[in-house]
């Protein structure tokens, strides 16, 4: 009976023995799986936050933290492998280039636009924000011109580029000021003279000097009509003014708006009477380029050279010049060409000229002159400035054949004043000919010298009697 509940005892005593063990197993198990799903869920926070591209530093309760209150960055980096964040850094985990990734793409229409606003700003980008929107607000606030005045000006150009643009595109075409003169009658610009004068400077600046030497008539001839003498003055100060922006289109504005002062003055619609138009700017100017053109105009208008002046511009506009004075400019350059032999400073003076549907009058005039001077000299001058001349393209067969046949026309007369034309005209048809200047169809159609009769004394003394 002991031996029985000795063993009785051992086994009771095994049992209690397993049964703590399995206890202790599960409670640590249990344990276990609890933190497991700890670890689980802190992972699922920190990858939703990583995700979300917050920069805010509040924790979600239940995040390991360090002594700090700092969130651990060993947890923080558990889901890294399964973030789509940039690894730099940066971005807010999106798909590549909008969705529309891939290789050799561009991405998705637009995303290249966008891409600066998917990335996150770090400190240096924030800084640079900082300091431009604090730049911006800098700018506005000391900016002198109040937004009124900025809509007034818009509204003014707009009004410009609808009633005046066509005027001035038409003179342009025409070159007839007094249409334009009637034109703007039709408006109100009593207030607005000055206005007018910037806007039409303006698109002048824009175009070629032949447009620059119309507008410059275009003011002397407005002046007394719709201009007044302030006008002038308001205009070309805001035109002094704006040269900073003009100058971004024009580099040469500053000369120009020069050109276009003295020449005013020349014309009479600015009063410089003892300097006093420049002498108001005496000190007072701070802007490099405005200072420019104040120079050039004054340099100018000191000239008091009225010649010069009214060819500023070069006589680039010569095809609205009346054909006399384009006449009386071309003897001119035939003459020096006569004393210097340069046929370069020729071709130099007829494509300033730029009337290349008048060259016909030039080819007349010269041969006309070389007929007259009847030397070897004048001829040998005068095959070999045609020559050059239609070698260059500088005059055309057929502005060449319009002043042949203008000649042949006026043979007759010049037959009185030099009695061998026939003879000196034929030797000069035939070298042109042999230089290839002039076809022969040209040349065959010379007229020849007419035979007239002649009649005797008692003849005439017939025919008066009848």
């Amino acid at each position: 009976m002991s031996s029985s509940a000795e063993e009785k005892a051992e086994v009771e005593a095994l049992i209690a023995q397993l049964s703590s063990s399995c206890d202790t197993d599960k409670t640590s198990h249990s344990h276990a799986s609890g933190d497991a799903n700890a670890a689980a869920a802190e992972r699922k926070r920190v990858q939703i936050r990583r995700n979300s591209g917050s920069n805010s530093n509040t924790q979600l309760a239940g995040s390991p933290t360090d002594v700090h209150g700092h969130l651990l960055q060993k947890n923080a980096k558990i889901s890294k492998k399964y973030n789509r964040k940039s690894r730099q850094g940066k971005g807010r985990g999106l798909a590549k280039k909008g969705g529309g990734g891939g290789g050799f793409t561009w991405g998705v229409p637009g995303s290249e636009l966008l891409e600066e606003y998917n990335e996150e700003l770090d400190d240096d980008d924030l800084a640079d924000l900082q300091y431009n929107e604090a730049k911006a607000k800098l700018v506005a606030e000391s900016s002198k011109v109040p937004l009124e005045v900025k809509f007034t000006k818009l509204e003014l150009i707009e009004s410009m580029d609808k009633n005046v643009k066509p005027l001035v595109d038409e003179y342009f075409v025409n070159g007839d000021a007094n249409d334009v003169a009637q034109l703007l009658k039709k408006f109100d610009l009593k207030q607005r003279g000055g206005e007018l004068i910037a806007y039409v400077v303006t698109r002048a600046l824009e175009k070629s000097n032949v447009h620059k030497e119309l507008i410059s008539r275009l003011l002397h001839d407005l002046n007394g009509i719709i201009l007044r003498s302030n006008d002038y003055t308001s205009g070309f100060h805001s035109l002094l003014e704006s040269l900073n922006d003009l100058s971004l289109d024009n580099p040469e504005c500053s000369t120009d708006i020069g050109k276009f002062i003295a020449r005013s003055i020349a014309d009479k619609c600015i009063d410089n009477a003892d300097g006093k138009y420049f002498g108001k700017y005496k000190g007072n100017v701070k802007c490099p380029k405005m200072q420019a053109a104040l120079d050039k105009a004054e340099t100018l208008a000191s000239m008091g050279d009225f010649y010069f002046l009214n060819n500023v511009w070069n006589a680039q506009s010569s095809g609205f010049r009346p054909v006399r004075e384009l006449a009386d400019r071309m003897n001119i350059i035939i003459h020096e060409y006569y004393d210097s032999g340069d046929v370069d400073e020729i071709i130099r003076c007829l494509k300033e000229l730029n009337v290349p549907h008048f060259i016909h009058e030039f080819v007349y005039e010269l041969m006309d002159f070389c007929l007259d001077k009847n030397t070897e000299r004048a001829q040998q001058l005068t095959i070999g400035l045609l020559e050059k001349l239609t070698k260059s393209a500088v005059i055309t067969y057929d502005q060449l054949k319009t002043g042949m046949l203008r000649l042949f026309d006026d043979i007759e007369d010049i037959h009185l004043d030099v009695p061998n034309v026939y003879e000196q005209l034929q030797t000069l048809l035939k070298q042109l000919e042999e230089k290839k200047v002039l076809n022969h169809d040209l040349t065959a159609s010379l007229p020849q010298k007419g035979r007239k009769r002649g009649t005797s004394e008692s003849e005439n003394n017939k025919q008066e009697k009848s």
